[in-house]
């Protein structure tokens, strides 16, 4: 099957890419002497609390002297870039995952947000003659990246309501583009986050669910920020101040719900007002082992993931 085959070759690469990683060690220096940090920001809303924290002084607050941002479209880049270009960067479950079972020494430092029955943030959008998830089978899905927790939360999805996803063609396209690729029928259905979810609905575009509700009738984490060992283990003060800054932001994006959507219609380049219906979301620092089992299992299932993980190793636990 193409989509089967798409998935297994971007796995591939990924595990060429990480292996590199894993050998060469590092690849750079792992100390950031002058208090500084270099971070690989997504092209979502998932990135809001850096922003905030940035924008806010919450880095300097905390004994961050500086924050260097870069926002990439694929982010099964971050694990093989981390001690090279960046000290820290986003990531999603299976990727994090995927990267810890082939030898890459990384960490989560922080969590991000996630997906609740009150917060659905993932939606599959189709084309307007679909209605039915059992119409997707044999179609072409639009998804963030081959190997993330959308891609894998997607497949159990199908799989719950009855469609094998090995028959799917999933491709990968960058989540800002979505919307006019279903469109302009490229796609024949995406997989969107906020503040994109906006785009579609104002685009008249069906939605059939939340295929993260397919893992859990729960909230479940499945964003993290993280770094290599060796830089939390030369760098203890960054890797808490970086955590302490952002639960400075998530409690700020609380109580200044107007100002968030200004810098994040800013980010994700939306206009306010189809960032302002997006809800916000649940951002946390808190890292939970059983959501990581969670992806973990799915991935097994869905993933063709065959990796050993110790769950608990993938937690920061911090300095002290």
């Amino acid at each position: 099957m193409r989509g089967t085959r798409i998935t297994t070759l971007a796995t591939a690469l990924l595990a060429a890419a990480l292996a590199v990683s894993a050998c060469g060690g590092s690849g750079g220096s792992t100390s950031s002497a002058d208090g500084k940090i270099r971070v690989a920001l997504n092209n979502t809303n998932d990135s809001l609390a850096v922003l905030v924290a940035e924008q806010q002084g919450f880095f300097a607050k905390h004994g961050v002297k500086g924050v260097s941002t870069t926002t990439l479209n694929d982010i099964t880049l971050v694990p093989s870039l981390l001690g090279k270009q960046y000290d820290l960067g986003f990531s999603v479950a299976p990727i994090m995952l995927r990267a810890s079972s082939s030898g890459v020494p990384l960490v989560a430092v922080s969590g991000n947000n996630g997906d609740s029955p009150e917060d659905q943030s993932v939606q599959i959008f189709v084309r307007p003659d679909i209605t039915d998830v059992k119409q997707l089978r044999g179609k072409r899905i639009g998804s963030p990246t081959l190997t993330g927790n959308i891609n894998i939360a997607t497949k159990a999805w199908l799989s719950k309501n009855g469609v094998d996803p090995a028959g799917e063609q999933f491709v990968q396209v960058p989540t800002p583009n979505m919307i006019d690729e279903l469109k302009a029928g490229q796609v024949d259905a995406v997989e969107v986050i906020n503040p994109f979810i906006t785009v579609g609905k104002q685009a008249g575009m069906r939605s059939l669910g939340d295929p993260e509700r397919a893992l859990s009738p729960n909230y479940l984490g499945g964003t993290y920020w993280i770094a290599s060992k060796d830089w939390t283990a030369a760098n203890p003060q960054l890797a808490d101040g970086f955590k302490a800054a952002l639960q400075d932001a998530a409690q700020w994006i609380k109580a200044n719900n107007d100002k968030a959507y200004t810098a994040l219609a800013a980010y994700t380049k939306v206009t306010p007002e189809q960032a302002k219906k997006s809800p916000l979301g649940e951002f946390t620092t808190e890292v939970s082992q059983d959501d990581l089992k969670i992806w973990g299992d799915a991935m097994k299932q869905f993933g063709g993931f065959g990796g050993t993980v110790d769950y608990s190793k993938l937690v920061y636990t911090g300095s002290k």
